[in-house]
């Protein structure tokens, strides 16, 4: 048996559109059980799934994440934490950032279109788990990072709350200000168990990418594949502030890695770790979550996505 499950959440993008996605769903005329649930604060769409999926464990269960990439990765942490391998999630990008969705190389446009989407094919990928020493656990489809570029998301976060602010609007805002307040970041990484690098700092960010776009459209991983079973570990020294204003235009083009050899590194790995004697931010979607030396590992094909029919293409 199947069922569907749509997650509207009213807090993304720049207006509420649950009326009209509802509207939409109802329109579809499905013949399988359908459901709708509206979020209506953070954390809500997790723990809903992750009650939803243990309820129905004997339905296959279609997931729609409609908003951002704040309310995807809450679907996919309510599926993480529920066990379930019963079920596939969807986005349906229409958030502010929408940047998971630029990963798939697929017109966002019709992962909008739900009429085709419900008949989507599914294909299993890659997750992110973060975990640390005092037992918290968060996973994530797209990128996690600490430093410089965390606390942007962090000013991200209270800038898009400003009228007519877009998510790509605050977070520009947002590096702006943290260009002079947050670039100096002490840590000491280890790659696959062994250390990383000769000196603790300062480095202006780390990123461990399982998608390649972030921070509304920046391409900070462009060698990102999220079904190769690897994480791309990228780390950035700190920089003069004139060498970082040239430094963003090329980050923003996935030029870094080529261009700018001397301060950046990458490589690819299964874990990562941040040792710190204090806690350290970490970025995911959008979301800060303070953890301790926490390890980053990669979750080869743990979560099941649904694509558009490609027979629509």
């Amino acid at each position: 048996m199947e069922r569907h499950l749509f997650i509207l959440n009213p807090a993304a993008g720049t207006r509420d559109r649950t009326a009209k996605m509802a509207e939409i769903v109802r329109k579809l005329k499905l013949d399988a059980p359908y459901d709708i649930y509206v979020t209506d604060a953070k954390g809500a769409a997790e723990t809903y799934i992750e009650s939803y999926l243990r309820d129905h464990g004997e339905s296959f269960v279609r997931i729609y994440a409609c908003g951002g990439d704040g309310t995807l990765c809450e679907v996919a942490n309510g599926i993480y934490r529920s066990g379930s391998k019963n079920c596939a999630v969807a986005v349906v990008p229409i958030g502010s950032g929408n940047d998971f969705v630029k990963s798939l190389d697929i017109p966002p446009e019709r992962f909008r279109d739900l009429k085709t989407l419900v008949r989507g094919e599914i294909e299993e990928v890659d997750l992110l788990l973060a975990s640390d020493s005092d037992g918290q656990t968060r996973v994530s489809l797209n990128i996690i990072s600490a430093g410089f570029d965390a606390a942007v998301a962090n000013g991200q976060e209270r800038f898009k709350r400003l009228p007519l602010v877009s998510g790509k609007a605050a977070y520009n805002i947002s590096l702006v200000k943290c260009v002079f307040t947050d670039t100096k970041n002490y840590f000491s990484l280890k790659v696959d168990g062994e250390k990383y690098g000769k000196s603790e700092g300062p480095y202006l960010f780390t990123i461990a990418a399982n998608g390649r776009y972030y921070g509304g459209g920046f391409k900070a991983s462009p060698y990102s594949d999220i079904s190769d079973g690897l994480l791309d570990f990228i780390r950035i020294k700190t920089v003069s502030k004139l060498k970082l204003l040239s430094l963003v235009g090329k980050f923003r083009e996935g030029r870094h890695i080529d261009e700018f050899k001397d301060i950046c590194s990458y490589t690819r790995c299964k874990t990562m770790q941040f040792i710190s004697e204090k806690l350290i931010d970490l970025n995911l979607d959008g979301e800060i979550y303070p953890m301790k030396n926490p390890i980053i590992k990669i979750l080869p094909k743990a979560i099941k996505l649904i694509l558009p029919p490609k027979a629509e293409a």
